[in-house]
């Protein structure tokens, strides 16, 4: 009878969610500037969400707060899960709600704005968001690149890999 020696990994589900959010952002943005791509708006709106979700569960891992859904019993906590026996997570405004929650109510509002936003796009087709809505996806992203580089260090900055945008589109002063 042999025994497989147990190989020990260091792992870090913290670094893992800021990893994954950072590609969730640097996708969207990616995406959004693809002069191919018709479906921006939706796709940028879906992935910012998710990668702002990520970060903020990065922050309370390491803050140690437990951003996961109970119910507090005699004893001890009883976590609610998915169908599928995963643990189930706070949602981007759930997290923004906790009172842990480290941005400036500007970035809030924004993120809330995209939050509606979202569930629209969820629930019907939506059109032409790309040129009407640009500053707010701009913010957005200016926003998650300041946060990420404030929460954990400027050299997770996205600004390294997404320096500059050309455009040919003439943003007014609605938009």
């Amino acid at each position: 009878m042999s025994t497989a020696k147990r190989i020990r990994r260091v792992f870090s589900v913290k670094e893992e969610l800021l990893k994954k959010s950072r590609e969730a952002a640097l996708a969207a943005v990616q995406i959004f500037n693809n002069p191919n791509v018709t479906f921006k708006s939706e796709t940028y709106v879906v992935l910012m969400i998710i990668a702002w979700t990520y970060l903020l569960h990065a922050y309370c891992r390491g803050k140690k707060v437990d951003y996961r859904y109970f119910t507090q019993g005699e004893k001890r906590k009883h976590y609610d899960r998915t169908k599928n026996g995963a643990f189930k997570h706070w949602e981007l405004e759930r997290c923004l709600n906790d009172k842990q929650c480290p941005l400036e109510r500007e970035v809030v509002q924004n993120l809330r704005f995209l939050i509606g936003l979202r569930h629209e796009i969820e629930h019907q087709m939506t059109r032409s968001l790309d040129a009407w809505l640009g500053g707010r996806y701009q913010a957005c992203a200016l926003n998650y690149n300041n946060y990420v580089k404030k929460l954990f260090g400027a050299r997770f900055g996205l600004d390294r890999q997404l320096t500059l945008s050309i455009q040919f589109v003439e943003l007014s002063e609605v938009q």
